[in-house]
């Protein structure tokens, strides 16, 4: 308690003397004022910025946020990219946060590029490029304050997106990444700032599915000029069918069940009603319009996922028979690869959301597949609390790999 609130105490002092002693960015033109043609994937719409804080702030912020310790140098600016993706052959407009240090505002060429892949949310007004305490401003503080631009995407259907919504969607996730490299890579460009080609991936949760996927998609297609350095993915689902599914009816997370189904269904145009009770089906995708708070969501469904379903959907998920929903997990899973790059799998012993067995799962297989794949138990945390013990270590490691030499 003491030390919390010494924590408290050192942060009101930070704050205060940043507004006393502000550390200011280099100036920059303002981006709004770039203009961009092309509707290639990767191609940008227009850069705004949304935000931005000095070192003195991001330090505060992130002594308050996480329980280990990474070293801060550097404020960011915080900029929101919008740029064209492609789903289904079509292309779909795409947004995600580019958090840029001020030593590369200034022309000093960053540490690396790194990606941070968010968590499960619904909530467009909770992603990334729409940075607020979680998912856009911390991450930004943590990577652009140690001097990385960091990219965020908010993914298909959230941000500024009004795509089909893509949860635990291989090929919609890889796209949506992969072409905010792109998209960075040019607005970085545009404002005459450097670009490092030097990618470092993390994700949480639903990210950690995403690194996967995102490590996995470079490596087999790398863009012309980019290296995947390394990856890390905290309490990831990787396994859906085999893991991931099975453990989330366990623990009673209908939220995540619903999700997935009514994104499987847009996705592979599906009806929902095949699959879930007539009692959801008809509300399923209006819940998932990114529109509606976690809490909305969760009020709307049953406490059981099990009511979600249609017994003989409920039958054919636990048997492992083939339908349009388990056939969509099958395609999705994650696992069965060997990434190139070195690849960290953290998971903690009490997550009650993901499964343990998911990362422990994907470094057996991998391993015997010849993959660059190890396990990081955090030890006995939940699922939020093994995201919090595990990024800032993840930055540290990725301090490291950038600071070795021929690397």
């Amino acid at each position: 308690m003491l030390r919390k609130l010494a924590y408290v105490l050192l942060a009101l002092v930070v704050l205060a003397g940043a507004t006393a002693w502000v550390l200011s960015p280099p100036r920059y033109a303002d981006p709004a004022g770039l203009r961009f043609t092309g509707k290639t994937p990767g191609s940008v719409i227009a850069v705004e910025r949304v935000g931005g804080h000095n070192r003195l702030v991001l330090t505060g912020l992130l002594m308050l946020a996480l329980p280990v310790r990474a070293p801060i140098s550097d404020g960011a600016e915080l900029l929101r990219v919008r740029y064209w993706s492609q789903a289904g052959g079509q292309p779909v407009e795409a947004s995600g946060l580019m958090a840029v240090p001020y030593r590369t505002l200034g022309g000093a060429a960053p540490r690396g590029t790194a990606m941070y892949l968010h968590g499960t949310s619904p909530d467009r007004t909770a992603s990334p490029s729409a940075p607020g305490d979680q998912e856009g401003l911390l991450p930004a503080a943590l990577f652009a304050g140690g001097g990385y631009i960091l990219l965020a995407p908010d993914y298909f259907g959230l941000g500024q997106s009004h795509a089909a919504p893509a949860y635990i969607h291989a090929p919609a996730t890889a796209a949506a990444a992969r072409d905010l490299v792109i998209a960075a890579r040019q607005v970085s460009g545009a404002m005459h700032l450097p670009f490092s080609p030097d990618l470092y991936l993390t994700g949480f949760s639903q990210g950690g599915h995403a690194t996967a996927i995102v490590q996995r998609d470079l490596e087999a297609r790398p863009i012309p000029g980019v290296t995947v350095k390394a990856a890390a993915a905290i309490s990831g689902a990787f396994d859906l069918a085999g893991v991931s599914v099975p453990y989330a009816f366990v623990h009673k997370h209908s939220l995540y069940l619903a999700y997935i189904a009514a994104s499987y269904a847009a996705q592979y145009h599906q009806p929902l009603a095949a699959v879930i009770a007539d009692r959801y089906a008809g509300i399923l995708p209006g819940l998932f319009d990114g529109n509606h708070k976690v809490d909305a969501i969760d009020a709307a469904l049953p406490a059981d996922p099990r009511d979600l379903f249609r017994p003989e959907a409920m039958a054919a998920i636990e048997a492992h028979q083939s339908n349009w929903f388990t056939d969509g997990l099958a395609a999705n899973e994650a696992f069965r690869w060997a990434p190139k790059a070195p690849l960290r799998l953290y998971y903690g012993d009490r997550d009650t959301d993901v499964s343990p067995q998911d990362s422990k799962q994907f470094a057996a297989v991998s391993a015997k597949l010849g993959g660059n794949i190890k396990l990081m138990p955090q030890g006995p945390y939940d699922h939020v609390g093994t995201a919090l013990q595990a990024v800032p270590r993840i930055r540290v490691w990725f301090d490291e790999i950038s600071a070795s030499p021929g690397t």
